[in-house]
């Protein structure tokens, strides 16, 4: 997927999540003055809900990709928001920044541990975490999130347990993976980088109909992107039966359900920095 289409996804697919994470940023309680890391932060989404909730922080944004850092400028210009931030091009794996110098690091969806060449920043999280820490005041909190789960074919559990049993809905885990590694054990990944007082919440965010065209793009890229590559791994009853509801052309497309349901959740955990 080139850079375009991929911002498009994450902003469809944002304003699904969206309730969610502001949740979750609401629930930090920052005080005046914070400073704050968000690495990866994608295409600033989480910045500018940030902003919007905590008026007198300041936010440095980190990413990988020029293009995603480019976006996230213009939507922080054109939100009013720019002059609380700084922008820093680089790799959350050597991100050499100033010790002791965030109230908050943020990393939502950016510390999936598994193969690179599927997307992950790194094989474990520990070298990664081990530097947030370092960037991280005393006393300071580290916030990892992580999409934990969905439900998005009202009706049909079968078919959506099947689904999402297949290698493209549960990547990057597979039958080989270590199961510390799994990111329901960031609680260990955490003490082990010395946290403390680690929690976890999980938070939601619920799809009802009627559905907007926009809504149902990002629920129709949630599908490709779980189960675009499933045909080869659920019976071929089943797979028609997908087809028919997934097909906007379809009398039983799902999207045009007049009640249907859906959600998604976050799961965040956090640390306090005790160095």
């Amino acid at each position: 997927m080139d850079e375009e289409m991929y911002i498009k996804a994450l902003e469809s697919t944002g304003r699904l999540s969206e309730p969610a994470i502001r949740n979750a940023i609401k629930s930090l309680k920052l005080p005046e003055g914070s400073r704050i890391l968000d690495v990866p932060c994608g295409t600033g989404k989480h910045m500018q809900w940030m902003l919007e909730e905590y008026s007198k922080v300041n936010i440095t944004g980190v990413d990988i990709a020029e293009a995603h850092l480019e976006y996230t400028k213009n939507r922080l210009l054109q939100a009013g928001k720019i002059e609380s931030c700084e922008f820093v091009k680089g790799d959350m794996n050597k991100l050499d920044l100033a010790d002791n110098t965030f109230d908050l690091t943020w990393c939502c969806d950016g510390l999936w541990p598994g193969p690179k060449e599927m997307g992950c920043p790194a094989e474990e999280p520990y070298e990664i975490l081990d530097n947030m820490v370092r960037m991280t005041r005393k006393g300071g909190t580290i916030a990892i999130l992580f999409w934990s789960s969905q439900k998005l074919l009202p009706g049909y559990s079968f078919l959506e347990a099947s689904l999402n049993a297949t290698s493209s809905a549960t990547m990057p885990a597979n039958e080989e993976s270590k199961p510390e590694l799994h990111f329901m054990c960031a609680p260990a990944w955490m003490r082990k980088s010395g946290l403390e007082n680690i929690q976890v919440r999980t938070f939601a965010a619920d799809i009802l109909a009627p559905l907007d065209e926009q809504e149902k793009e990002g629920i129709t890229m949630l599908f490709d992107m779980f189960w675009a590559e499933a045909e080869q791994e659920v019976s071929e009853k089943l797979w028609e039966q997908y087809k028919k509801i997934r097909n906007p052309e379809s009398d039983e497309y799902i999207l045009n359900n007049e009640d249907y349901t859906g959600l998604i959740t976050y799961t965040m955990f956090t640390g306090e920095v005790s160095k």
